[in-house]
């Protein structure tokens, strides 16, 4: 508005001496008016681009935090259900662990009985093998001292015998009633006797005793071979179990490691996310900061030009009814005017002081005016001898003062001037 109303000051003083010089003003108000309209409308245009501007990427960042939180729930619910898959892996690899440690132990302690059982059963074998041993001689020797040979017979192979069946004597494999036999056979061969019952009585003795002795070993390794087997089953079923066992703890281990690995991944998807989340959020207050600071700049711009289009209306209309048919009259007060307003627009600007001095003379020298000059004078002087805005509030006041004595002189001169035409 400042270069517009020196403009104004310009043309005006240009145009005085040709055409009618308030016809001259009015148009370049209305110009003026048109070109802050003109203006008007550019701005907004610009501001309703802006506008879309800042609504479409307040709605871009909005997106971006809507996917954010969606991502951050998903990534949370992740390292929950992770959490979840690890608990379940670390109490599966533990309950495998124990009862993997159980059955190497029930399987230690039934190796254990099974090779001592084996170990008795193994001594329980040998000394019944010699018994059957020793009594299949003595039967063999009887039976031919039966059939006459005796005379013939191994007298040393006999006492052999004869000192292995004193170790039957008290063997608990036999009935009382056969060792009492056994032991008075034995007595008459050692005192060199006939036995008190017979040769054929004692081989009865001795074979009965055989019969009990094979059969009592044949019962051992039939229980042996059943506890060897009950022990192979045991032991299968143990190192069976045993082997899956630790298939499933390989598996779960796995789990485990996986089940980490997910939440690692989750937990530092989850860090960016938030990160991100954090970043568009402070852009989307910044954006909105920004749009509110520029609508509201927008909205005093629209205010400001609003007011200046008001006092352009008002200053045509003062000088259409203020002026009457006073063309240069009017035309030199709206100068006065004019460069009233270029010291309210240029009141923190000292260049601008100068060329108000310089307009008021220019002035002066046009219109011919002892008034102006002494105007100009007086405005020099208060510039010269002062600073800052003081100095702009004298010069106005002197201005000011000019434009009063002017709109006197004014209304005088329209006053004699309508007098004359009525007359």
């Amino acid at each position: 508005m400042k270069l517009g109303v020196f403009a104004a000051v310009t043309v005006v003083g240009a145009t005085s001496s040709r055409g009618s010089p308030v016809q001259k003003v009015i148009q370049l108000l209305g110009s003026l008016q048109e070109k802050i309209k003109a203006d008007g409308d550019a701005e907004g245009r610009q501001y309703d681009k802006f506008v879309e501007w800042c609504e479409t990427n307040a709605k871009d960042l909005q997106h971006e935090l809507d996917n954010a939180a969606s991502d951050i729930e998903e990534l949370e619910a992740a390292i929950e259900e992770a959490d979840s898959g690890i608990e379940q892996a670390e109490s599966r690899i533990s309950e495998l662990s124990d009862s993997i440690a159980e059955d190497e132990d029930e399987l230690k302690k039934a190796t254990d009985v099974r090779n001592s059982e084996h170990k008795d059963w193994a001594a329980v074998d040998k000394s019944l093998a010699e018994t059957i041993s020793t009594l299949e001689r003595a039967a063999g020797l009887i039976k031919k001292q039966i059939q006459g040979s005796l005379l013939q017979l191994d007298q040393d192979a006999m006492q052999k015998v004869v000192v292995s069946l004193s170790a039957l004597v008290d063997a608990s494999i036999f009935s009382t009633k056969d060792t009492t036999r056994l032991n008075a056979f034995l007595q008459a061969q050692q005192n060199d006797q006939e036995a008190p019952e017979g040769m054929k009585t004692i081989l009865s003795v001795l074979e009965d005793m055989l019969a009990k002795a094979e059969g009592q070993r044949a019962d051992a390794q039939k229980a042996e071979t059943e506890a060897k087997y009950n022990f192979e089953m045991v032991k299968s079923s143990l190192e069976q179990r045993g082997k899956q066992q630790q298939s499933e703890l390989a598996d779960s281990k796995k789990e485990l490691s996986a089940q980490r690995e997910a939440k690692a991944t989750a937990t530092g998807e989850l860090e960016v996310s938030k990160k991100d989340q954090a970043a568009d959020a402070q852009s989307l207050r910044t954006l909105q900061s920004d749009c509110m600071q520029t609508a509201s700049d927008h909205e005093a711009s629209v205010a400001e030009r609003n007011e200046e289009l008001k006092a352009l209306a008002k200053a045509k209309q003062v000088i259409e009814e203020k002026t009457g048919g006073a063309d240069a009259r009017g035309s030199f007060l709206l100068q006065v005017k004019a460069t009233t307003k270029m010291v309210e627009d240029d009141s923190d600007d000292t260049t601008g002081l100068v060329s108000v001095v310089e307009n008021l003379r220019r002035l002066g020298r046009q219109q011919k005016s002892m008034q102006l000059s002494l105007l100009a004078s007086k405005a020099s002087a208060v510039a010269a001898h002062g600073a800052g805005k003081d100095v702009f509030a004298k010069v106005k006041k002197l201005i000011e003062g000019m434009i009063g004595k002017l709109l006197d002189e004014a209304r005088k001169e329209g006053a004699e001037k309508a007098f004359c035409d009525k007359e």
